[in-house]
């Protein structure tokens, strides 16, 4: 499992279309067994979803994104989880345990 934390310096980034850094967190059985950081500077968040797909991203983790961005993603076969503007590694332990919130309904203001 893969899992795409969009990143603002150390801490969750708060918007899908304006974000452009991720952190790739290969996770198996709870463990994290490997970590990198990738810059996308795909000019169109429409892209994104496709690119992260190609990573083999399984789950993606942001603070919010419009409606479009939510339903490429899920096209393509990633998770959403939604999350608070807190550190990165305090989201990845919740969503090791399991308290991650999947996201139901985007949370953004367009798209």
């Amino acid at each position: 499992m893969i899992l795409a934390i969009a990143k603002n310096d150390d801490l969750v980034h708060g918007f899908f279309g304006s974000c452009d850094t991720y952190e790739l967190i290969t996770i198996e059985n709870n463990e994290v067994v490997k970590r990198e950081t990738i810059f996308n500077d795909t000019d169109t968040h429409k892209l994104r979803p496709a690119f992260l797909k190609s990573l083999g991203v399984n789950a993606v983790m942001i603070k919010g994104l419009g409606l479009t961005a939510y339903d490429l993603l899920k096209e393509n076969g990633i998770e959403v989880y939604t999350s608070d503007l807190i550190p990165i590694e305090v989201a990845l332990q919740k969503f090791i345990k399991g308290e991650a919130e999947l996201m139901d309904m985007p949370g953004g203001a367009h798209c």
